[in-house]
C-alpha cells in the first residue's frame, strides 16, 4: 500500500514540476516579448477586444472623496425529510473616503441583517435544488444591490462574483425553478439599467475563476508570433500549447504580468459563444456590454478578474475601465499574498451564515412546528453508528 502510494505520488510531484518549469519558462518568454505583440493583427479576435496591447500599467488613484460599495451574499442549505431549507443574507458595506482620515463605513440593510429562509420542495431533482439554491442567493446579492443604488449615491459598487449568471444556474426551459431564473434575469437587467441612470461603475470582483478565455486566445495568436525566428528560438524546449490546454486564465496571466497591470479586455459575450445553454435567452444582449480584464492586485497573488459594465460602446471603455482599476488597485494592496478588495473582504466576512447562526434557526423552527430532529432529518444523518 504504501510503496504504491510513494509511487503515484512521486509521479505527481514529477507533473508538479513540469508545470511550475514550463510555466517559468514561459514566462520568460513572454516578459520578454509582451510589448512587440500587437493585438490588433489578428481579425479573428480584434472584434471582441478593446486593447491592441498585451498588458495595460494601471496607476493607484488617491480614493479621496469617493463612496465605494462592496456587495456579498451568503448561502447555507440543509437537508431535511420532507423539504431542503435555503438560508440566505445579501449585504453591502459602504465606504466613504474622507481626505485624510480613513473611511467612515455604513451598512445595508444593516451591521448584522438576518438570513431570509426559504423552503426548497424536494420533488426538485437534484441539479434544479442546486440550482435554486444558487439562484436564491443571487437574488439576495442583487436586491441589496438595487437598493444601494437607490439610497446612496455610489460612484463604485463592486460585486463579490460575476455581472453575469453562469451557464450551471440556467434551468432547462420547463423546469419549475425557470420562474426564479426568469426573476433573475429581470433583476440583472434593472440593475444595469439603473446603474446606468445613476452614473455608477459597476464591477464584479471573481475571486477563483475557472475562465480559460484568455489562454485559447493565447493559443489563437502564439503560433503566428512564434514563426518570427527570433522569438521560435527563445521558445525552444518550452511546450506552450500543452500549457495552454491545461492552465486557466488566472495561472497562465501570473507567469507575465506584474503587480499593478491588468491584461487585454474583452467582451464577456465572447465567452458565451463557447456555451450555448447560455446564450438562448434575450438577456445575452446585455453580456456585450460586459467586460472582462485580469488585475494583478497583489505581488505574490493570482491576478483577479474583474467583469466591467459599459453600456456604451464607444472609444472611452478603456479610459472608464482604467480610472475603475486604478481605484480598486489602492484598496487591493493591503496584503502582498491576498490581493482582495476591502469592501468585498468586509462584506464577505458579514454574509457568511454561520453554523450557531443555522442551528438557532433550526432550533426555532422545531420550537414552533413541535418536531424533533428525528423527525426533521433525514436517516443518513442520524446513523448511531457513525456511518
Amino acid at each position: 500500500m504504501e510503496r504504491n502510494l510513494d509511487k503515484l505520488l512521486s509521479k505527481l510531484v514529477e507533473e508538479i514540476e513540469q508545470i511550475e518549469v514550463t510555466k517559468e519558462g514561459f514566462g520568460k518568454v513572454l516578459r520578454t516579448i509582451r510589448n512587440q505583440i500587437d493585438l490588433s493583427r489578428f481579425p479573428a479576435i480584434a472584434s471582441n477586444i478593446i486593447d491592441k496591447q498585451l498588458y495595460t500599467k494601471i496607476e493607484p488613484t488617491s480614493l479621496s472623496g469617493l463612496r465605494i460599495a462592496g456587495i456579498d451574499g451568503g448561502l447555507v442549505r440543509k437537508h431535511f425529510r420532507s423539504m431542503d431549507l435555503v438560508l440566505t443574507r445579501g449585504i453591502a458595506v459602504i465606504f466613504q473616503f474622507g481626505a485624510e482620515e480613513g473611511p467612515a463605513v455604513d451598512f445595508y440593510p444593516d451591521a448584522f441583517p438576518e438570513p431570509k429562509v426559504s423552503p426548497l420542495l424536494l420533488t426538485l431533482s437534484s441539479v434544479e435544488l442546486d440550482q435554486l439554491a444558487s439562484l436564491e442567493r443571487i437574488a439576495a446579492e442583487l436586491r441589496v444591490a438595487l437598493s444601494v443604488l437607490d439610497e446612496y449615491h455610489t460612484d463604485l459598487v463592486l460585486l463579490d462574483g460575476s455581472l453575469y449568471y453562469h451557464p450551471r444556474d440556467r434551468p432547462q426551459t420547463g423546469s419549475m425553478v425557470y420562474e426564479k431564473f426568469q426573476e433573475i434575469l429581470s433583476l440583472y437587467k434593472q440593475l444595469y439599467n439603473k446603474a446606468r441612470k445613476k452614473g455608477t461603475t459597476l464591477v464584479g470582483i471573481v475571486k477563483d475563476s475557472k475562465s480559460t478565455r484568455v489562454a485559447t486566445i493565447m493559443g489563437e495568436i502564439l503560433p503566428h508570433i512564434v514563426r518570427k525566428p527570433a522569438i521560435f528560438e527563445m521558445m525552444q524546449g518550452i511546450d506552450y500549447r500543452w500549457l495552454l490546454k491545461i492552465s486557466r486564465d488566472c495561472d497562465l496571466l501570473d507567469t507575465f504580468l506584474e503587480e499593478g497591470e491588468r491584461s487585454f479586455a474583452f467582451r464577456y459575450s465572447s465567452e458565451l459563444f463557447h456555451n450555448p445553454n447560455s446564450t438562448s435567452d434575450h438577456s445575452s444582449t446585455w453580456a456585450s456590454s460586459i467586460w472582462v480584464t485580469y488585475l494583478k492586485t497583489a505581488r505574490d497573488d493570482l491576478p483577479l478578474r474583474v467583469e466591467f459594465f459599459s453600456a456604451e460602446d464607444d472609444e472611452t471603455v478603456t479610459d472608464r475601465l482604467d480610472k475603475a482599476l486604478s481605484a480598486i488597485l489602492p484598496l487591493s494592496s493591503q496584503h502582498p499574498e491576498y490581493g482582495i478588495p476591502t469592501p468585498i473582504l468586509e462584506a464577505d466576512a458579514r454574509a457568511k451564515i454561520t453554523a450557531n447562526e443555522t442551528r438557532l434557526i433550526i432550533d426555532r423552527l422545531m420550537a414552533l412546528s413541535g418536531l424533533t430532529y428525528m423527525t426533521l432529518e433525514k436517516r443518513r444523518s442520524r446513523n448511531p453508528f457513525g456511518g
